[in-house]
């Protein structure tokens, strides 16, 4: 039996839901972000519903193969929650810039730097 999965962003009812990544409670009004899991099975229907803070959202959720879910409710926020929803997609589908340059010398480099280093098959890697 295939799963169906999406998103659902609303504002919280209550707070008797907790965020999933930061395991502390949404507050009543605050905007929430839910991946929705869907099951059919013999004429049941089960879910299983994970909440979390808009904040604490590190990584867009996928499908189980990787794919992109649909969002349902956005339109139902205000507009500037609506804003903060889609700024937050477009963040986390950027690749993340490396903190690290990897800097590859030659060995008249490495010499300059440090000539006691130099052996003379090495290649240089620094971070």
């Amino acid at each position: 039996m295939k799963m169906k999965q999406f998103l659902e962003c609303e504002y919280a009812l209550s707070n008797r839901i907790k965020c999933a990544t930061c395991h502390t409670v949404i507050y009543k009004h605050d905007l929430k972000i839910g991946h929705i899991f869907l099951r059919k099975d013999e004429g049941q229907q089960f879910d299983k519903k994970v909440w979390y803070h808009v904040h604490c959202v590190k990584k867009w959720p996928t499908g189980e193969k990787g794919q992109e879910l649909p969002l349902f409710r956005l339109q139902s926020l205000k507009a500037e929650d609506q804003l903060r929803i889609k700024e937050l997609y477009r963040s986390l589908q950027e690749k993340p810039k490396s903190k690290k340059e990897i800097k590859v010398l030659s060995k008249q480099e490495q010499y300059e730097n440090d000539p006691a280093q130099i052996d003379e098959d090495d290649d240089c890697i620094m971070l």
